[in-house]
């Protein structure tokens, strides 16, 4: 290998991605939450998603438990969002306007648009479990502009 863990991140970095919110609820009806840039669309036919958890710090197994989630893609207005779900705090939701969408995930109302789904198929993949989930709702706001992370920062476009 001749690169190293920090070039890595760093050529990562160039590939300019949109930011989500991902949601779920954990045993006990307690709500739970966690940024996640590590989205992709996979399949149309069936609708199926993916977003990925490290191992460690992201309550991998808690969301692995759940089964449904929601993700809320993030508007160029939910910075704060972004930052707190991102951030290790014990109780990311207090204070957050949300409801619980069709599969009891929470969402966010000012979102890009919200994708509920529910798990397919898991894969580990070094150090991060990958999600595979089928899409059983979506719900869009046209009207908005995405959250862009490129480069270590937030570009404003």
């Amino acid at each position: 290998m001749t690169f190293d863990a920090r070039d890595f991140r760093d050529a990562l970095s160039c590939f300019a991605t949109g930011i989500t919110v991902v949601t779920s609820m954990k045993s006990g009806e307690e709500p739970l939450g966690i940024t996640v840039n590590s989205f992709s669309s996979v399949s149309l036919d069936p609708p199926l998603v993916l977003f990925s958890l490290g191992h460690t710090g992201n309550h991998c197994q808690e969301f692995r438990e759940s089964g449904t989630f929601a993700i809320n893609i993030l508007s160029s207005e939910q910075k704060a969002l972004c930052d707190r779900f991102a951030s290790p705090q014990d109780d990311r939701f207090r204070g957050v306007p949300h409801k619980a969408g069709e599969n009891g995930s929470p969402v966010f109302d000012d979102s890009l648009a919200v994708i509920e789904c529910e798990t397919w198929q898991t894969v580990e993949a070094g150090d991060h479990l990958i999600f595979i989930c089928r899409v059983t709702h979506v719900t869009t706001q046209a009207d908005k502009q995405a959250l862009l992370f490129h480069k270590g920062s937030f570009p404003v476009l």
